[in-house]
């Protein structure tokens, strides 16, 4: 049996005078780790994230950092390409723009097309705004504010994707970051 894993994260930042610039500017941030086969923490995430507005979330693969390649600067500057390791991201939509998720990758071209001949479909409600080598796949919420997200569906092409677009072993688990306004 796979082991299962909490959101045992921390919350970052020292208590600020109120008003404050930091204040203003600041976010509560929490790390967990979530496994494939128990994602109940990361959809419960996702829907507090996609509810509060100027949060966002990230999801990687938790590979093992000894894996990745370093790559300097300047070439990652003018690569054609994005991460190594893909980071999926879900940004809380806000009165003037819908929500969006992303995935950063170094897929290279047609990404997308990788994704549906794997089976991985967009979620019902979601809108494939953008396949691009070095900026990565872009969907925006498209069904209108009344609607509620379907955060399971959210979860599963965030982990999916990004495993499938990972050169290096994905052990069945992600890092999750979750980054909410503080107040």
């Amino acid at each position: 049996m796979a082991p299962t894993y909490r959101r045992t994260g921390f919350r970052r930042g020292a208590p600020r005078d109120p008003g404050s610039v930091e204040d203003v500017a600041s976010f509560e941030s929490e790390n967990f780790l979530v496994a494939a086969d128990d994602p109940a923490d990361l959809v419960e995430v996702l829907g507090e994230v996609a509810a509060r507005p100027g949060s966002w979330l990230n999801v990687e693969p938790d590979v093992d950092d000894s894996l990745r390649a370093d790559v300097s600067g300047l070439f990652a500057w003018f690569s054609a390409r994005g991460a190594e390791v893909p980071v999926g991201t879900l940004v809380a939509g806000s009165t003037r723009d819908p929500a969006s998720v992303g995935i950063d990758h170094g897929a290279g071209r047609g990404a997308g097309d990788r994704l549906a001949a794997a089976g991985i479909g967009t979620p019902p409600g979601w809108s494939l705004r953008q396949d691009h080598p070095k900026r990565g796949l872009v969907w925006e919420w498209a069904a209108g504010s009344e609607a509620s997200m379907d955060a399971a569906a959210v979860a599963r092409l965030l982990m999916e994707a990004t495993a499938l677009l990972c050169p290096l072993p994905v052990p069945g688990r992600w890092r999750v970051g979750v980054h909410t306004p503080k107040g």
